[in-house]
């Protein structure tokens, strides 16, 4: 039962949610936003809830667990999605300025799940509208990651625009690769419904190269931001983080495509985590770095 709260909440994408806006929140505004992280926190759980309840079907299909939980107590379960989602607008009191970010946020997770946009073939979910569906992820994480915190601070940003511009330019081809990898693993029931992700589309191989190219795009960004003298030896850390996933996933991915095993739920559960960790990481390592009372940064150009 526990398992399956766990896989229901999707918590493993609503830890590194609050673990990205205190990173990247810090890195803008200089400061750590523990109460926004927690506002982060639930708009994660609420868009991954009502996705569970328009998912079942396609989680069937890919043996997601929790799904028969889900289709059992879908009413309930959409009555407490609702609930929270109309509660939790209480946060204007707190961080007035985030609330029509929140309300932007929350109504792209609605049409990602509900068929709220209309196209020539009629109705249809974000989920279904191809490239979309993983740059609309995407952009939903730059707004709770980055948006959220800036808008909440109240004081002036401790670094440029064009640092903020880079670091998003980083973030997000890194953030799709995360999604394409989850699209792996639900590419049986992709294809039942007729999700047009790109493993669906273009074959599994092309999105595997896909994946790298994109690793290698936010690689190269860090590298002329540093170039450039925009960001220091502190953001080159971000480096990490493709090479760390690209060594996870390649050999298992590989082995699944091969046919000599599968690529699971399991496998991208431990991938988030390990974003999540190095996350982590990096606010407990920068924290004890200042208060050993070195340089915040080192520039190299």
């Amino acid at each position: 039962m526990i398992a399956d709260g766990l896989s229901i909440a999707r918590y493993h994408i609503v830890v590194i949610a609050m673990a990205a806006s205190l990173v990247f929140g810090w890195l803008t505004t200089g400061r750590y936003d523990l109460v926004l992280a927690l506002v982060v926190g639930l708009d994660w759980f609420l868009i991954n809830l009502f996705n569970k309840l328009t998912d079942v079907e396609e989680d069937r299909a890919n043996g997601i667990p929790g799904t028969e939980r889900v289709a059992r107590l879908r009413r309930p379960l959409l009555a407490l999605a609702i609930t929270l989602l109309v509660g939790s607008f209480a946060s204007h009191l707190v961080f007035p300025l985030v609330t029509p970010l929140r309300v932007l946020v929350q109504l792209i997770g609605l049409a990602y799940s509900y068929r709220w946009i209309p196209t020539r073939a009629g109705r249809r979910r974000i989920k279904e509208l191809y490239f979309f569906k993983n740059f609309g992820s995407a952009f939903l994480f730059v707004l709770t990651s980055f948006a959220y915190p800036i808008a909440a601070s109240g004081t002036p940003l401790v670094v440029s625009w064009a640092y903020i511009a880079l670091l998003v330019a980083f973030f997000v081809p890194f953030e799709v690769s995360y999604e394409i990898l989850y699209d792996f693993r639900d590419l049986e029931g992709d294809r039942r419904a007729h999700v047009p992700t790109f493993p669906v589309v273009h074959g599994p191989r092309a999105a595997a190269r896909l994946v790298l190219g994109l690793l290698v795009a936010s690689l190269v960004v860090l590298g002329l931001a540093v170039v450039a003298g925009v960001f220091g030896l502190r953001e080159l850390l971000f480096a990490c983080a493709p090479l760390a996933q690209r060594l996870f996933y390649h050999a298992k991915l590989e082995r699944a495509l091969a046919g000599e095993g599968a690529w699971t739920s399991r496998d991208c559960i431990l991938l988030t985590h390990l974003g999540s960790l190095q996350l982590a990481l990096f606010l407990v390592g920068t924290r004890a770095w200042l208060a050993l009372g070195l340089p915040a940064n080192v520039f190299l150009f």
